[in-house]
């Protein structure tokens, strides 16, 4: 598991008083920095070698400005070339959202799917989900 602990932001919360659903996509994609960097260790943007191809987040509880959060991810999947994460949003003791991601190691030039390489496959595995965790 991979881990990332921030706090929210004033211009995170709505209306309503609580976090925006808009901004848990992008908490999620901020967790998923560590396997970015699996893949291109500077991030290099001018190589980028990933599409997202889905995701999909279920609000569970309502997240509040002024308590910290926590953003667990987890690699649930891993196939040739792609794999889907697992990611987690926790305040207070309590998971408030959840969401999965499909990522694609992706070639630009060609505009297809790669494999994504043993040693990548292997650092990926050390995040997996545990059986028991969903």
């Amino acid at each position: 598991m991979l881990t990332e602990n921030f706090n929210v932001r004033f211009y995170e919360t709505d209306g309503l008083a609580h976090v925006s659903n808009t901004v848990v996509v992008g908490w999620f994609e901020t967790g998923r920095e560590p396997i970015f960097k699996m893949f291109t260790p500077e991030l290099d943007l001018a190589n980028w070698p990933l599409i997202l191809a889905s995701y999909k987040v279920d609000f569970l509880s309502q997240i509040y400005y002024g308590k910290p959060v926590e953003i667990r991810t987890y690699i649930s999947r891993i196939g040739n070339s792609s794999f889907e994460t697992y990611q987690e949003v926790w305040q207070q003791d309590k998971k408030c959202a959840s969401g999965s991601t499909t990522l694609v190691r992706y070639d630009f030039a060609t505009e297809k799917a790669v494999a994504i390489s043993d040693d990548i496959k292997a650092q990926l595995a050390l995040h997996t989900l545990p059986e028991d965790a969903n």
